[in-house]
């Protein structure tokens, strides 16, 4: 992610989930998801968080529509409630 100035920081490169697919590694990215299709913010993913060891998941949980995680991952190994194409990998 770049810095610009006294801004927070932007992601620079975004693909979405479509252009990876399900559990496949990626470069370390925070996630961004559009839209859920489950509009009472139950959907959820599965993914591998920097640093743990290769398949410690974490399971998030509560997703909502227009959600930023505070996570960066590298791998996503599960959805429920998720459209691909609305999952948004940034770095």
């Amino acid at each position: 992610m770049g810095q610009y100035g006294n801004q927070p920081d932007f992601g620079t490169i975004v693909v979405t989930l479509e252009d990876i697919g399900l559990n496949e590694s990626f470069p370390p990215s925070a996630i961004y998801v559009g839209i859920t299709d489950l509009n009472d913010g139950s959907a959820e993913l599965i993914v591998q968080p920097v640093g743990n060891a290769p398949g410690d998941t974490v399971t998030i949980t509560g997703i909502s529509n227009g959600t930023f995680l505070p996570i960066v991952v590298t791998k996503i190994t599960s959805k429920n409630g998720l459209d691909i194409n609305n999952v948004l990998l940034y770095r």
